[in-house]
């Protein structure tokens, strides 16, 4: 799969320095971004002496045979990134969070889908050991039914003048993405949810950086979420701790460490107290090397278990602008948004 790199800024040029020489079969052709360094700095990577550097998308469409795209940009260009590569009929994988609103997401799913290309969101928390072990588990009811789910996050990040402090939704939009986007895919469709979000008073975000929300299934199940860029408590591993509770057994787990290491962990509690360490599935690939795999499987039409698809993303997106309506509105109970049958079935 030839492939064309967009965005070179600090996130990006990490996709380029240790994510795509991981994965065989996907040939890197060329990098986009408007800044010269940047485009220089990427030219400057190993194994990257034959990929070329252009200003734009537009150029590189037009000097290089690609199959593919991926959309590194920060997340207000993603739409329009993810919409030229799109009409010049190419695959394209796009960081998270998709769009900054469902009717652009729903308008790229759509014309993605006219186009017979593939669309994928990177929710690179989905390619790790604990999370394939709970799914597996969970599916086959192997502690029986869930009973209900507690999901925590922490991570205390007051350091001064990082770039979160300013973003949009630093919590709810960027990272309980991933949280959210695991929820549906262990457990299913999510029916209403209830939030409530804050900052401390020495915290330097803009927006807030803390929330708790309780989360109705469409199973019945209810899900109790905390999460927090401000804690003082020890911190969670990236994915959250989650808990399970099911008939026969709390399933604890936890996944991602630092830099996307597999740190993960899984146990089972029992009611008399005992614990018991369970192993975890071997995975082909990790994180977003593992998203990039299963996106060039996709394009090669192998579809893997699990592929965050665009169309299935806009069900998790759906959730934290729910999560962030709710908290505006003082902790009402909010439906996600109704998508259109014909983008998400």
């Amino acid at each position: 799969m030839r492939l064309i790199q967009v965005g070179l800024g600090g996130w990006g040029l990490d996709w380029a320095a240790r994510i795509l020489p991981q994965v065989a079969g996907v040939e890197t052709v060329a990098f986009v971004d408007p800044h010269p360094v940047a485009r220089a700095r990427a030219g400057q990577l190993p194994g990257f002496a034959a990929a070329r550097s252009f200003p734009s998308l537009e150029v590189a469409l037009g000097a290089v045979a690609a199959d593919a795209v991926l959309a590194t940009v920060p997340a207000d260009a993603h739409a329009a990134v993810v919409a030229a590569a799109l009409h010049a009929g190419k695959h394209v994988l796009v960081e998270k969070p998709f769009t900054a609103t469902l009717a652009e997401g729903a308008a790229l799913v759509a014309a993605a889908a006219a186009r017979g290309r593939v669309l994928m969101v990177s929710q690179n928390y989905r390619y790790f050991p604990a999370i394939a072990t709970a799914s597996r588990l969970l599916r086959a009811g192997a502690f029986g039914a869930p009973l209900s789910v507690t999901i925590a996050f922490r991570k205390n990040w007051r350091v001064s003048g990082h770039r979160y402090h300013d973003i949009p939704g630093p919590l709810l939009l960027d990272m309980a993405i991933h949280h959210f986007d695991l929820l549906r895919m262990l457990l299913g469709e999510v029916a209403a949810l209830a939030c409530k979000s804050w900052n401390t008073p020495d915290s330097p975000f803009r927006e807030p950086a803390a929330a708790a929300a309780i989360v109705q299934m469409r199973s019945g199940l209810v899900a109790a979420y905390h999460g927090s860029w401000l804690s003082r408590d020890t911190p969670t591993l990236w994915s959250g701790e989650w808990r399970v509770e099911c008939e026969d057994g709390t399933l604890v787990f936890a996944a991602r460490g630092v830099n996307g290491t597999p740190d993960d962990w899984m146990a089972v509690h029992a009611q008399d107290g005992s614990v018991r360490r369970l192993p975890l599935d071997e995975m082909p690939g990790l994180d977003r090397a593992g998203a990039l795999a299963a996106f060039a499987a996709a394009v090669a039409g192998d579809m893997p278990p699990h592929l965050p698809s665009a169309a299935d993303n806009l069900r998790s997106l759906a959730l934290c602008f729910a999560a962030m309506r709710s908290a505006e509105a003082g902790g009402r109970w909010t439906e996600p948004a109704d998508l259109p049958e014909t983008v998400v079935p």
